[in-house]
């Protein structure tokens, strides 16, 4: 039986040669293949932290973790495993420190790693079938009634492909620049054409339409990324500009797994063992 065949929850108390072995399985799930040549046969030096393996052609060296989310990583496979759960549970990094026993910047550092493979994922990704496009402001104060965009305001769109009027089955989340979205409030005509020609299958249906009208399918959509906003103000108390896509990506995959019922780890771990890492120097000098 596979590991992945374990409830979900049994992977809280998984092994270090657990989650070595489910990694291998992830990265390599036809059998291993060098990096460098392809070959299938190789040997095993168990003398360090991770086995190395061998190509028995070219003599290259690969660990299990080489080239993936955890390259180089100082904490165990086992915590960024339970690490995964916990982000699709919403925990906060400070939440997330307490619960690993790590120091507030390791979890900081696990979370962004993590959200950095979905961002991997979704910029390869495109909604399909009917889809709709509306969009909202992250920012604006309620008690501002003006429509002009001001400039702590953080225009979003959000695009999803629709079941009917009243049913979202996936969705993707942008943070528009400012300059696509314009100086209203009210997402514009160009923004939803530029979100649609980044996220959007070309053999789709698209329907876009202005807040306030059309109001039937987007009505979902709008309560998906009103629901997010609302989340990042409640729970994280804000996010400045420079992440937060990385977080709109995160909830957009929150809310697609739900509707997949996939297991989040297995999903999770394809996703890190096929990803490219980001380094701590590259997330704290992204761009805003």
């Amino acid at each position: 039986m596979s590991l992945f065949d374990l409830p979900e929850g049994s992977w809280e108390t998984w092994t270090e040669e657990q989650c070595v072995e489910a990694l291998f399985n992830a990265r390599w799930p036809d059998g291993f293949r060098c990096p460098r040549c392809s070959y299938a046969h190789y040997s095993v030096i168990k003398s360090r932290k991770y086995p190395l393996y061998v190509c028995a052609s070219c003599r290259h060296q690969t660990s299990v973790t080489a080239g993936t989310v955890f390259h180089g990583t100082r904490t165990p496979l086992r915590m960024w495993f339970r690490a995964m759960i916990w982000l699709v549970a919403e925990a906060t990094s400070v939440e997330l420190s307490d619960i690993l026993g790590v120091t507030y910047k390791t979890a900081w550092l696990i979370g962004h790693k993590l959200r950095d493979a979905l961002t991997q994922e979704a910029n390869e990704q495109y909604l399909s079938g009917v889809v709709a496009v509306t969009g909202g402001i992250y920012g604006w104060r309620r008690a501002s009634s003006s429509l002009v965009m001001e400039p702590t305001d953080e225009p979003v769109a959000i695009g999803g492909t629709m079941e009917g009027d009243e049913e979202v089955r996936e969705i993707k989340m942008e943070h528009l620049n400012k300059r696509v979205a314009g100086s209203s409030r009210l997402i514009s005509r160009n923004a939803q054409m530029a979100f649609s020609d980044f996220h959007v299958s070309e053999h789709a249906k698209v329907v876009r339409a202005f807040p306030y009208f059309g109001m039937n399918k987007l009505a979902p959509l709008s309560a998906a990324l009103m629901h997010t906003l609302r989340w990042f103000d409640r729970t994280l108390q804000g996010i400045g500009p420079k992440h937060l896509q990385a977080y709109l990506n995160h909830q957009s995959f929150v809310f697609n797994i739900a509707k997949k019922e996939s297991k989040v780890v297995p999903y999770m771990l394809r996703l890190c063992a096929t990803s490219d890492r980001i380094t701590y120097r590259k997330l704290t000098r992204q761009a805003s």
